[in-house]
């Protein structure tokens, strides 16, 4: 039987191996599928999207958000939500994580003193230097804490002084279940409730009950098999999700050397996940798609509602579905790319205009260029969420072609023609005035060569008398043309920016921190 294993974690998270480094070991002892579904975060699979073609993988994205338990079950402590299907650039998603993210990081901080106070020489420098990780948790503490000879063992570190209700045990945040289902949910994703045998319940009727709170939220399965679940529990929550009408998921819950004694695909070498537990999520993810990209999210992502959705229809076809779906699409997007290639040269010559009265023909048209380019286009798709709506054939969507730029930039192309014949130019164009608004505020910006990093260092020395911190919190996109996200922390203030380099998201980060605090 092939194994596969729905639950791990990398150096993204609190897992010792890097993502590509779990691909090559899954590979390697035999694993024919997986999830990487670390901490709050979605950074590792971003790392390998480029890599997992070389891989004899089947893979689904993951992630494991920790969660405040519902009303009426306060007592219980933290709550793990798995989710699976969902689309990595989901913009309500991405911002819980990031807040999460955030607070995880804010957290270390608050151990380490409280170590520190307890006469253990420990500091959050030398952990940082010691582990290369983007996200660092209790566990690389932990077994520093063992490197340091402060405790005998990893267990011991925990049992001592970082499990709950111990002298360094510091409250995490934790997102409400009934949010944390809902945004995976709107992601396009399938919510699942990780290792139940883990819970406190004392008795099966109130975990059934805390189940069925969970499915009215929208729960859609159940972590079966798991490391830590033996025999009985194993035919307990099998039968718990026949009941409850949930699927079966399972994994490892693997953390490399964090997690000594657990193997990859094999836990303590006591489970086998059926191989029919992958194909059963990924056919419900299909449904959740189909049910979850309904046009009204596209529209809701765009500010426009179609009168004729016929013609979104249309745009959302690429030539590949169409040679494989013939009776499905009557014609692919291609002729309403060139019309909305020329409709947003024109717009975005209008708004140009308005906005620069006093520069130059030639200036102007640099600046429509950079605007209509190909990487400028692919990246305002991704920020409709553009890619999980695009029809493509089989071949084309195995191949990644929902994230590549030039699907995106043509397909958007595609939709602005559709807006124009839906509604007519006046319409289009104060539409792709509003999704413009940002990149040509900052285009203009660096071409007035404002150095936004540089006022908003002065603002912060002199109103809040520290410096404003920049964290790369995301890289997406293939190596040749990587797009960065920034996270901008600055006294009581966020701000997120985007850009293909650190140094222009940063700007970025920081032109959107200045114009916050104009506001205030």
């Amino acid at each position: 039987m092939p194994l596969i294993d729905l639950h791990i974690h990398s150096t993204a998270s609190d897992g010792s191996l890097s993502p590509y480094e779990i691909l090559a070991l899954a590979q390697d002892s035999g694993v024919r599928a997986i999830s990487l579904t670390d901490h709050d975060t979605i950074d590792g699979i971003h790392d390998i999207l480029d890599d997992l073609h070389t891989f004899a993988l089947d893979f689904i994205t993951g992630v494991e958000i920790s969660c405040e338990p519902p009303k009426g079950f306060d007592g219980l402590g933290s709550v793990h939500l798995l989710g699976y299907g969902f689309s990595l650039y989901d913009r309500q998603l991405n911002q819980a994580l990031t807040t999460a993210k955030i607070a995880r990081r804010q957290r270390n901080p608050k151990i380490i003193r409280q170590l520190q106070q307890l006469g253990l020489d420990i500091t959050m420098a030398e952990l940082e230097d010691r582990f290369k990780t983007r996200q660092i948790g209790r566990p690389h503490i932990a077994e520093m804490m063992v490197e340091k000879g402060m405790v005998s063992s990893f267990s011991d570190a925990f049992d001592t002084f970082l499990g709950h209700g111990c002298p360094a045990y510091v409250e995490k945040y934790k997102m409400p279940c009934d949010q944390a289902i809902q945004t995976i949910l709107d992601a396009g994703g399938v919510p699942v409730l990780a290792h139940p045998g883990l819970l406190s319940f004392k008795a099966s009727k109130d975990l059934e009950r805390f189940v069925d709170t969970l499915v009215g939220d929208g729960l859609q399965g159940i972590e079966v098999f798991y490391t830590d679940h033996d025999a009985r529990k194993t035919a307990y929550f099998k039968t718990l999700a026949r009941k409850k009408k949930l699927l079966v998921t399972g994994g490892s819950d693997f953390h490399g050397s964090f997690n000594q004694g657990v193997s990859l695909g094999r836990g303590k070498d006591n489970i086998r996940v059926p191989y029919t537990c992958f194909k059963s999520l990924t056919d419900r993810v299909t449904a959740m798609r189909n049910l979850h990209n309904r046009l009204d999210i596209l529209e809701n992502n765009l500010g426009y509602r179609f009168v004729d959705r016929s013609l979104l229809q249309t745009a959302l076809c690429h030539r590949s579905f169409l040679n494989e779906n013939q009776t499905v699409c009557d014609s692919d997007n291609e002729r309403l790319e060139f019309l909305g290639d020329a409709v947003l040269g024109l717009c975005v010559g209008h708004i140009l205009m308005q906005q620069s009265p006093t520069k130059k023909e030639g200036e102007l048209s640099r600046l429509r260029s950079t605007l209509v380019s190909e990487p400028s286009l692919a990246d305002m798709a991704r920020i409709i969420d553009l890619g999980r709506f695009i029809r493509l054939g089989k071949g084309e969507a195995g191949s990644g072609g929902g994230d590549k730029n030039s699907i995106l930039s043509d397909t958007f192309e595609a939709v602005v023609a559709a807006i124009f014949l839906d509604a007519g130019f006046d319409v289009t164009c104060d539409l792709i005035q509003h999704l413009f608004e940002e990149t040509v505020d900052r285009l203009l910006a660096k071409d007035c060569t404002v150095d936004y990093k540089s006022r908003i260092q002065e603002y912060a020395q002199e109103v809040f008398s520290q410096a404003p911190v920049y964290t790369v919190t995301r890289e997406f996109g293939p190596d040749h043309d990587k797009t960065f996200e920034i996270c901008l922390e600055l006294a009581h203030i966020q701000t997120r920016g985007f850009g293909k380099s650190k140094k222009a998201a940063e700007q970025d980060a920081a032109g959107k921190a200045l114009n916050l605090l104009k506001k205030k």
